[in-house]
């Protein structure tokens, strides 16, 4: 069972519930110790006096804040909490807000708020109940650690989840931050459709379960594959980036393997098949996208096509381009 992080009160309005606070998440990263090469040595990192080299005790260590020319104002640990007396343990609400309002930059990392006995469960389950009903989320200060921090408080099921927040000065401005800011270019009407497409076909409900960290996934098996002394397979490069001539080339095809169907050329790039050529048989048909199957379906005015699998394409497009069976009609 996981230990509390911090005990304390959640206080809003008049209304106070005493809590504990669990972490909500926790880190599976594979961790390496530091080693000199060619040894099996550790390579430690110590707290040493910088003038003398004498390691230091931790609770020989005090906070200074550098005013320059090794001029230093002391503060002592126990003095940082001396100034915030009782709120210290204290979750202040200070108003309720729509969670979605709030930017997902803003948040940093995510506890479980639980009541500290059972006495106090009547309170902490009208908080819930009352937050999971109006859809809102509760904003509030609390210290912790020395450091004052912005929440946000949300119901999730039957309990009461903690989001620490940056502080909106935490917060970079892009337009200040970036080298060269992204001037918004003009789109045709085609690749706009084409990427809307693409994303609509690609839209999935939200489910975590449903990704994987790979990376952490291939670093234990190069742990694995080193210590049975077999090769190391290395991972593939990243792909090249788009240029603006094979944009929509590249959303076509990622249309195809989505299952979409693919946006309509214009008029000036639709291809149709010559008269007396096999290009709508059945014989050619196999070798074709299904973007181009739908674009050579477009081109012979095939009725429903934009519903059609690929097997349902080639079997249209190959009857509409067959000659016509039709009898003369005799004088």
């Amino acid at each position: 069972m996981a230990r509390a992080t911090w005990t304390g009160a959640l206080t809003f309005g008049l209304v106070t519930v005493p809590v504990s606070m669990f972490s909500a998440t926790e880190d599976h990263t594979t961790r390496f110790r530091q080693i000199q090469r060619g040894t099996a040595d550790r390579v430690r990192i110590r707290r040493t006096n910088e003038r003398t080299g004498d390691e230091v005790a931790f609770t020989e260590i005090v906070k200074g804040y550098d005013l320059g020319d090794d001029q230093y104002v002391v503060i002592e640990p126990s003095e940082l909490d001396e100034i915030a007396p009782g709120r210290s343990r204290l979750i202040e609400v200070s108003g309720f807000v729509d969670l979605a309002a709030v930017d997902p930059v803003y948040f940093v990392s995510g506890y479980f708020l639980a009541p500290r006995g059972e006495e106090f469960t009547q309170v902490y389950s009208l908080l819930v109940e009352a937050l999971e009903e109006s859809g809102r989320a509760a904003v509030a200060t609390m210290v912790m650690r020395g450091r004052q921090y912005l929440t946000a408080i949300r119901a999730t099921g039957d309990v009461l989840e903690l989001h620490t927040l940056h502080w909106a000065d935490e917060v970079r401005d892009p337009a200040e931050e970036l080298p060269s800011p992204p001037v918004r270019t003009r789109v045709s009407a085609e690749q706009l459709s084409a990427a809307k497409q693409l994303i609509e076909a690609m839209s999935v409900e939200w489910s975590p379960t449903d990704y994987r960290d790979d990376y952490e996934d291939r670093v234990r098996e190069l742990i694995d594959a080193k210590r049975a002394g077999q090769e190391i397979v290395t991972a593939e490069a990243a792909p090249e980036a788009t240029n603006v001539i094979d944009l929509m080339e590249a959303l076509r095809r990622s249309l195809d393997r989505s299952g979409a169907t693919p946006p309509r050329r214009s008029k000036s790039t639709t291809t149709k098949p010559k008269a007396g050529s096999r290009a709508g048989t059945e014989d050619d048909l196999g070798a074709l996208s299904k973007a181009e199957l739908y674009q050579r379906a477009t081109g012979l005015a095939v009725p429903g096509r934009s519903k059609m699998t690929r097997a349902q394409l080639e079997r249209a497009i190959a009857k509409a381009a067959a000659p016509s069976k039709r009898p003369h009609a005799v004088a």
